[in-house]
């Protein structure tokens, strides 16, 4: 019985995600030439039962929302979260193969980012968020920063108990990078009482591609990956001003 409750299980969800659409919200349309989501090597599992398994593990519990009716693999790492007085800040990543290439490298990546206030923070503690500061780093060790206003054209305002997430991009030319950053709130009592809540740092890196060691050696067309990152899928300015905020407590993914 319990084999015959996991087919139907199993088969229900294959007839959905026939109908489902896998295009992300943060898509740009691109020409990318053959070596684009086929180059990529994005299954995981020691045979199709169990990876097809895990899928449906993370898609029943929500490791994988359904957002817009699309289905969006982000990797979360528990210890991937951050709390600042009262706000807690964690961050899941994913990389998408069908926006991205080998040659010209261009390495595109989701990230969703949940900022929740705590249920049992006093009321006098709301606030709204007023602006993001992002330090993004390539795999060379490239940094580009970005400051702006709101997250997506958006400023959450966060009372006791509230959850905003949002989703957002960004691209790198090499197969990995990371980003860190922090946000700055306000209290709604007083516009005056401003302060910054960090950001844990989080990795991104998308998995082997077939073939490419060799391709890149024997193909001295290939673009050396050593540009900086584009970006945060935001409208966005450089900048070079810093702010003292307090340290991280968590960190994701770290590089190896």
């Amino acid at each position: 019985q319990q084999l015959m409750a996991e087919s139907s299980v199993t088969m229900t969800l294959i007839s959905e995600t026939r109908k489902i659409s896998f295009e992300p919200i943060c898509a740009v349309k691109s020409s990318v030439d053959p070596w684009h989501s086929n180059a990529f090597a994005v299954s995981v599992g020691a045979s199709f039962t169990e990876w097809f398994t895990s899928y449906v593990h993370s898609v029943v519990s929500g490791g994988f929302p359904i957002i817009r009716e699309q289905i969006f693999r982000y990797v979360h790492d528990k210890t991937c979260v951050t709390r600042t007085g009262d706000i807690i800040i964690s961050v899941s990543t994913s990389f998408l193969p069908e926006l991205s290439s080998v040659h010209p490298p261009h390495y595109f990546f989701s990230y969703r980012i949940r900022i929740e206030m705590a249920k049992e923070a006093m009321p006098e503690n709301a606030c709204q968020l007023d602006s993001r500061y992002w330090k993004i780093t390539n795999a060379n060790g490239n940094v580009e920063e970005v400051q702006g206003p709101g997250v997506v054209g958006e400023f959450p305002v966060m009372r006791p108990g509230n959850v905003h997430e949002y989703t957002s991009c960004t691209t790198f030319t090499t197969p990995s990078g990371y980003m860190e950053g922090y946000y700055t709130f306000h209290r709604l009592s007083s516009k005056k009482d401003i302060f910054s809540v960090p950001i844990p740092r989080f990795h991104m890196r998308c998995p082997p591609s077939r073939g490419s060691a060799a391709r890149q050696e024997n193909d001295p067309n290939v673009t050396k990956q050593n540009e900086e990152p584009r970006g945060d899928g935001d409208s966005h300015r450089r900048t070079t001003m810093f702010v003292n905020v307090p340290g991280p407590m968590g960190r994701c993914l770290p590089p190896t």
